[in-house]
């Protein structure tokens, strides 16, 4: 691959956003409606594929101190602006989170799932008197294909199973990326430093709020002196929990997300940047980490796609970490694939069960699993291949796990929709 090829691929995986993405998505596919119709909508439907439901309804809304995917329709229509993007969120005042609340509680609003055309799908509905406009997404957060007015079409886009292209490093081995990222500049990948740092100011944020405990009570724990794995491993735990607790209760706080996820983000940006400075890499070491892993992250993602049934931090992002901190060690590419091997073999099966709070104990234990076994792999301890879901190259591996996901884990993730429904019923 190609040095520009790169860091294009790179960047295009990498997407600012204002709270999970989920509600982002169907935030802004209200807004594409709305903005459709010209007016202020009356009644507003949503239609989810079962995975946005269960990302989506437990999560907090940024600003609102409200959860779910109704506050975020709501917000949606009231917000107009789809240029927004999945940081349309950022734009919430206080007076409007009074009005999206007064829709919803009027009965307004009603959302609900069903089988998609996509897995990652939805179709927002306003109405207003005679008046009605819809816009769906589908494959990607923020991708429109479809907005309507009164049936006529406003804006279309074509659409396919796999756009040419849109996976790049599939087409390459694991160690020519790997050996690539060593080859380029380590200025080049400055921009992913500053993504890094973005992301360590919403854990900042969340270590500095009294009422986000997780972040702060691991970072109270006593590590030790000096960069010891316990050391290590303690700051990057705090840390992650600290940005996915803040970003999952619904703190107003910016993400730069990978492959679709801001979770993904938190583990990749935040656990590389905390694992560098506690072992005192200089910039242009943790640069080249974070490309590292930022790569390996994307690299599984093109196999197990943006829905996922397992924990996608845990066996895509997390494993990115361990190579990168493996580098940061002084490791080389086999030690970093040894590293990579023990966190798939050891966290390969977690479940998703939706977007909440606990994703940020989840990606906090995946963040420190992936120090864990990149020291390990130093001391030539590791998952070896052939056993479990290890395959006998590391590329094995990542498509054993998108085998896993799908078809592997499909009914486990039908049942575990059917669960979180039942759950929020009974509340």
């Amino acid at each position: 691959m190609k040095e520009q090829e790169l860091l294009r691929t790179l960047a295009a995986e990498i997407a600012c956003t204002t709270g999970c993405t989920d509600p982002g998505s169907v935030c802004l596919a209200a807004a594409a409606a709305a903005h459709a119709l010209g007016c202020e909508p009356q009644r507003i439907e949503v239609l989810v594929s079962p995975n946005i439901f269960k990302n989506g309804v437990s999560v907090g809304i940024p600003g609102t101190g409200r959860f779910g995917l109704k506050i975020a329709a709501a917000l949606g229509a009231l917000l107009d602006c789809p240029e927004g993007g999945l940081d349309i969120l950022s734009g919430v005042s206080e007076e409007m989170v009074c009005r999206a609340e007064a829709i919803v509680a009027a009965g307004a609003v009603t959302v609900w799932y069903e089988k998609t055309p996509d897995p990652l799908y939805v179709k927002a509905t306003v109405y207003a008197g005679d008046l009605w406009a819809e816009a769906e997404i589908a494959q990607d957060y923020s991708n429109i294909i479809s907005i309507r007015k009164n049936g006529a079409a406003v804006f279309q886009r074509e659409q396919s199973e796999e756009p040419e292209g849109q996976y790049p490093f599939l087409n390459h081995p694991v160690q020519e990326l790997y050996d690539q990222i060593l080859a380029t500049d380590p200025s080049r990948f400055l921009f992913l430093l500053e993504a890094a740092k973005r992301n360590q100011e919403a854990a900042l944020q969340g270590l500095n709020n009294p009422d986000m405990r997780l972040g702060r009570l691991l970072r109270s724990r006593s590590a030790g002196p000096g960069c010891t794995p316990l050391a290590v491993t303690n700051a990057v735990q705090a840390y992650t929990a600290a940005a996915g607790e803040a970003r999952m209760r619904g703190m107003d706080v910016t993400i730069m997300a990978i492959a679709g996820s801001g979770n993904h983000g938190i583990t990749n940006f935040v656990g590389v940047l905390s694992a560098a400075e506690e072992l005192g890499a200089s910039p242009e070491q943790t640069a080249v980490a974070l490309a590292i892993s930022s790569m390996i992250t994307i690299y599984i993602k093109s196999y197990i796609k943006r829905m996922t049934a397992f924990c996608g931090c845990g066996v895509a992002a997390a494993t990115g970490m361990a190579a990168a901190v493996t580098y940061l060690l002084g490791g080389n590419y086999f030690q970093a694939v040894h590293a990579m091997q023990t966190v798939i073999g050891t966290l390969g099966g977690m479940f998703c069960d939706g977007a909440k709070n606990s994703c940020a104990y989840k990606l906090s234990t995946a963040a420190a699993m992936a120090v864990q076994a990149a020291y390990l792999a130093m001391e030539d301890c590791y998952v070896p291949a052939g056993e479990g879901i290890i395959g006998q190259t590391i590329e094995q591996t990542f498509a054993n796990i998108g085998r896993l996901n799908n078809p592997g884990m499909a009914e486990t993730d039908r049942v575990m929709v059917s669960i979180i429904s039942e759950n929020r019923r009974e509340t």
